[in-house]
Formats: structure tokens, C-alpha cells, sequence
């Protein structure tokens, strides 16, 4: 199956992994993922694929415009660090983006 790797960091404290099904993401989260792609909160100008990250990753918050996005990648959080994540052949990482915050 073929997923999608978001490296979401916050800097400088951690760093999550979000393996997500790329049968699970719609054109438009593709381009907000686009949109989003080395740009972090607090540290670059918003824009929509800043604005659906912060409320497809948060439990209650959402930006104005994205509540039906609120939460819908948190399930795809990487959990499991006992082995690499190319070790697995059930796993193809055909995307891999980067985002995250500033604290």
C-alpha cells in the first residue's frame, strides 16, 4: 500500500511521524500538504496548507474555514520506532513532507 510520510516538527522539542494511506487523502489535502511543504507556524506567513495541518493534527482547535478537517490525520501517527519504517513491505512512502511549529 502506498502512503504518505509527514514529518511534523516541533522545534525544538520533537519530532512526529504520520504514516498516512494515500487512498485517505483527497487532491485538495494533497495540495494543502503542497501548500505546507518546509514552512513552519510561528516562523512562516500562514497559508491554507498551514491552516489544515494545525486543525488536521489538533484534538479540539480549528482554523476558520477547515473544522471539517479537525483531527482527520491523527490516527496516522507513528507509533511504532522498534524498526525502520523501509523495513516493512506492506509500507510504500510514494510523498514525504515536512511542516511543523515553532515554540
Amino acid at each position: 500500500m502506498s502512503h504518505t510520510l509527514l514529518i511534523w516538527e516541533q522545534v525544538p522539542e520533537s519530532t512526529d511521524l504520520y504514516l498516512i494511506p494515500n487512498d485517505k487523502l483527497s487532491e485538495e489535502q494533497f495540495e494543502y500538504l503542497h501548500q505546507a511543504q518546509n514552512r513552519f507556524i510561528n516562523s512562516d506567513g500562514m497559508n491554507d496548507g498551514m491552516k489544515f495541518l494545525s486543525t488536521a493534527l489538533s484534538h479540539d482547535c480549528a482554523e476558520e474555514g477547515f473544522e471539517k478537517y479537525r483531527g482527520c490525520l491523527r490516527e496516522y501517527k507513528w507509533e511504532d520506532n522498534s524498526e525502520p519504517i523501509t523495513d516493512r513491505p506492506e509500507i510504500s512512502i510514494t510523498n514525504v513532507f515536512l511542516s511543523g511549529f515553532v515554540l
